[in-house]
């Protein structure tokens, strides 16, 4: 039986080992790995890549050690963020006022919301933010059981409203901004009410004036919450303003790209990226979900660039999206990570490296070919962190084999 190069010091008789036959690639642990010297060979939650597994075994190591005290620390991020009792008071509320809101559109347009339901959403709001303080290190488990396009809406407004109240929370925004856009989250979709479910439930070959109805949604639900005396503005942009795209393409204004960034309150841009995951990773009546990491992968490539025509978001906003959400919404783990081919926002194609665990949009990279894409005579290497104003705009997914 193969054993250890060097027996473990005192310091080291608490860690435990691992033999490096049995790590995979793509492996994610919740301790960090040293050498037997105490050398750093790779940090918690962070994926062991096939190249690094390939330099140890190059190198002789046959095991790496770990502390599994940091387990116990650790197994706090495996807890849910919200109790699961409280997720379904909330499902229920956003049942409860979807339908509210649509016998209103159905029977008596001109009736505004009700102060008691408003105030029902905000108290619920409240015990989210009190859940997300207390337990910072939970792990976002958005509802996923559906049964129709109904169950769908009810699932999406809770999630987007968990996830703005958890990502104002994480970004120490102020409490009234905390319970703004958890409240905005839960309201943001009214206006969907008032539309058929024959057109909603539709995927594609929508007609343009079908897809003008549904442009109107935003519009729709600000109308209905505009003169609304228990409802803050910001809550109100949000219910008008989720749609608007940083490439000017989306509605109900279709704001251009200044008016975007200096119009749109950031706050609510923030929201539209809560709006787009939850979307993204929720089952549809029509349709599977994306996986976490496919998901922010996606969303990274709607990320403006210097050389894109179509894009969604501001870099800014998403950096700022992953910089408090990325781990805790992909367990752990680099939606983006080393063996990455990669475009920056100068065009120019890299290959991700290493990663930079409190920034991920700024890993250290080799750069394969200008911004034209022609192949470099001689491969620079850099660390995106010392020129913080560029950033990764898209990551390549890897061809399928062919079978």
């Amino acid at each position: 039986m193969d054993s250890p190069r060097e027996p473990l010091n005192k310091d080291q008789s608490e860690n435990a080992q691992l033999d490096l036959a049995f790590i995979k690639p793509d492996s994610v642990y919740s301790y960090d790995f040293f050498d037997e010297y105490g050398n750093v060979i790779l940090e918690a939650h962070v994926p062991f890549s096939d190249s690094l597994l390939k330099h140890l075994k190059k190198d002789n190591i046959k095991y790496l050690y770990y502390d599994p005290r940091q387990k116990k620390e650790s197994e706090k991020s495996g807890t849910a963020l919200i109790d699961e009792k409280l997720q379904q008071e909330t499902y229920q509320n956003a049942r409860d006022l979807l339908d509210y809101v649509r016998d209103i559109y159905n029977y008596s347009p001109e009736q505004g919301l009700s102060r008691a339901k408003i105030e029902k959403s905000r108290e619920l709001v409240n015990k989210i933010l009190v859940e997300i303080e207390k337990n910072e290190d939970g792990v976002f488990n958005p509802l996923v059981k559906l049964r129709d396009l109904d169950e769908y809406d009810y699932n999406h407004s809770t999630n987007v409203s968990i996830l703005g109240a958890l990502l104002a929370t994480k970004l120490e925004f102020s409490r009234d901004i905390r319970s703004a856009m958890g409240l905005g989250g839960l309201f943001h979709d009214l206006g969907k009410t008032s539309i058929a479910k024959e057109i909603l439930s539709k995927v594609e070959n929508l007609s343009e004036e079908e897809f003008d109805i549904i442009k109107e949604h935003p519009h729709v639900g600000y109308k209905l919450v505009e003169n609304n005396p228990h409802m803050h503005e910001l809550e109100k942009q949000i219910v008008l303003l989720h749609h608007e795209r940083a490439d000017g393409n989306g509605y109900p204004y279709g704001l251009d790209s200044d008016h975007y960034a200096n119009r749109v309150p950031k706050e609510v841009r923030l929201m539209s990226l809560c709006d787009v995951y939850a979307a993204l990773v929720s089952k549809r009546p029509y349709g599977e979900p994306f996986s976490s990491k496919d998901g922010l992968r996606l969303m990274l490539n709607m990320v403006y660039a210097p050389f894109k025509k179509v894009y969604h978001f501001l870099p800014v906003d998403f950096r700022d999206f992953i910089r408090a959400l990325g781990f805790k919404l992909d367990s752990g783990s680099f939606f983006i990570g080393p063996g990455d081919l990669v475009r920056l926002d100068s065009g120019e194609v890299a290959i991700i490296e290493e990663m930079n665990k409190l920034y991920p949009l700024n890993p250290k990279i080799r750069i394969l070919t200008n911004k034209d894409k022609q192949p470099l005579k001689r491969q620079v290497q850099i660390d995106m962190l010392k020129n913080y104003t560029s950033y990764i705009a898209n990551v390549f997914e890897k061809k399928q084999k062919e079978t």
